[in-house]
């Protein structure tokens, strides 16, 4: 969606019986409004807040933004992400003598 400099267009005011320049007016600035918001322009603005991201890419649609940590990452095609993490290992043997 582009919005760089994005303004929504003024609407005209609505006469009170039915007047075709008017309607006119009406559909283009629509028209306007539309093809300003599906534009591809990329998005440019001052600041962002994120606020309650998810913190794993898991089930999420491509182009997502996630969390892990403090770094904040984006959901990409042929990537997997799991929705948990856990680990098991083991270090050494241990010997028992008794005497």
């Amino acid at each position: 969606m582009g919005m760089q400099k994005f303004r929504s267009p003024a609407l005209p005011l609505a006469t009170p019986e039915y007047n075709e320049q008017q309607l006119a007016q009406l559909i283009g600035a629509l028209r306007l409004y539309f093809t300003q918001l599906d534009s591809n322009v990329p998005l440019q603005m001052d600041g962002i807040r994120l606020l309650n991201l998810p913190t794993s890419g898991y089930n999420l649609q491509n182009g997502t933004v996630f969390r892990v940590g403090e770094d904040l990452k984006i959901v990409v095609p042929n990537v997997s992400y799991l929705y948990g993490v856990s680990a098991t290992a083991s270090v050494g043997t241990v010997t028992v003598t008794i005497i």
